[in-house]
């Protein structure tokens, strides 16, 4: 198996470099740039193109939000946003703009690692686009899930926050705290049921005779979406 091709963006030399060779010491190729600048020059260069772009929505030269737009126009590559704001309104702007996920530094290089991995994996088991879809597919642009039926159904903020969280790492368990921070709530009571209700809101509405939406209680940790699910 080939090494995940990884690009990371980012001014602080300081962080950019110590997560960049640990990065590395895990198997990755991992090659850096200062500015949004630095980064076209790298990718016109040639060369194959990165699985994934590690990029820092405040650079020197442009907005993260305006690069990750271009990025996901020009190349296909995921795309994790880095940012010391940790505002739920920069991590809607950063998916409404193509952003593969969010997440605020300081980052915690494992789930760095898990999120860079899923995300691979979640590439390179994508089906043709002319196969049609049994499967669970999250519109980040649009804000819509689609059903295994293929309907497609509109979500409220809340709704996309949340499957957006459970989406990025389909499978895998994700805390509270982290679905928490997903639904923009940073500070809770230990016996607070806010994240139980929406998702037993999400289970009520999407069962049907047909299909259950597969969120799964993981005791003692979060949630988990267990079937594969593409984010668009």
């Amino acid at each position: 198996m080939r090494k995940i091709r990884l690009l990371l963006v980012d001014d602080e030399e300081d962080f950019r470099t110590p997560i960049a060779s640990i990065l590395s010491g895990s198997g990755m190729e991992v090659v850096e740039a200062g500015s949004a600048q630095q980064m076209d020059t790298l990718l016109q260069a040639g060369g194959e193109a990165p699985d994934v772009v590690l990029l820092d929505i405040n650079l020197p030269d442009e907005s993260g939000l305006q690069v990750v737009c271009r990025l996901k126009k020009q190349h296909d590559c995921s795309v994790v946003m880095l940012s010391a704001y940790g505002e739920v309104e920069q991590r809607i702007e950063g998916l409404k703009q193509g952003a593969d996920y969010y997440l605020s530094k300081p980052v915690d290089v494992r789930e760095l690692q898990a999120v860079i991995h899923n995300l691979y994996q979640r590439k390179q088991s994508i089906p043709d686009s002319s196969i049609p879809c049994s499967c669970w597919a999250l519109d980040a642009t649009k804000w819509e899930l689609m059903t295994p039926d293929e309907e497609l159904h509109l979500l409220s903020q809340s709704e996309f926050q949340l499957l957006s969280a459970l989406a990025a790492t389909p499978g895998n368990p994700v805390t509270r705290k982290k679905l928490y921070e997903a639904l923009g709530v940073n500070e809770y009571a230990p016996n607070s049921r806010g994240l139980d209700i929406q998702v037993s809101r999400l289970r009520r509405r999407f069962t049907t005779a047909t299909y259950t939406i597969p969120l799964k209680t993981v005791h003692s940790v979060g949630y988990a979406f267990t079937e594969p699910v593409q984010v668009r």
